[in-house]
């Protein structure tokens, strides 16, 4: 996508008569991938980015990093998803019903404002744990087991209780690596 074409998708978060919006799920960190492929056989495809700022010993360096690992954001017509579901980069794409479309355009444009601003100003996107949920573990030796968020460490770590036997042990990991 060029930059023009970048700068306007904005314009495309709207409901279009033959077309739905939804969302495809990629193969692990080929958001990019499948973003490239998908836009050049001219299909609409929307992947945000956030601007993440690295300081080296060698000076301050700008990558532009999926806003949401594994996700992009599509409005095929019937004749395009095909072309969706067969990319090798494509694990799955679902299609979203009209009230559900409605709440994900709302939302395109929310992340999309944040997406602009993180070139200005440092955003972290975590996931929507609050003390007390009972999630599971999606990576390391205790993936598939449910855990209880207990607090927040700081940004991107979260305290959770692994329970077994009648005790308790307080384990720190990403949240990223935590699901519903």
């Amino acid at each position: 996508m060029d930059s023009k074409s970048r700068n306007d998708i904005s314009d495309l978060f709207v409901r279009m008569p033959e077309r739905r919006w939804g969302f495809l799920q990629t193969r692990p960190r080929h958001e990019k991938q499948a973003l490239s492929d998908l836009t050049a056989q001219g299909l609409i495809v929307y992947l945000p980015l956030i601007t993440k700022v690295e300081i080296h010993n060698r000076g301050k360096r700008e990558r532009q990093l999926p806003m949401f690992q594994g996700y992009l954001f599509a409005c095929p017509s019937l004749v395009e998803e095909p072309v969706i579901r067969h990319n090798k980069y494509v694990w799955n794409f679902r299609k979203l019903s009209e009230g559900d479309e409605e709440s994900l355009i709302k939302d395109l444009k929310i992340v999309r404002e944040c997406e602009l601003l993180s070139a200005k100003h440092k955003l972290i996107v975590n996931p929507q744990l609050k003390v007390g949920d009972t999630v599971v573990m999606k990576t390391g030796p205790f993936k598939g087991l449910e855990v209880i968020v207990l607090r927040r460490k700081n940004e991107s770590t979260v305290i959770v209780n692994l329970m077994f036997f009648g005790r308790s042990i307080e384990i720190q990991c990403n949240a990223d690596d935590l699901t519903y």
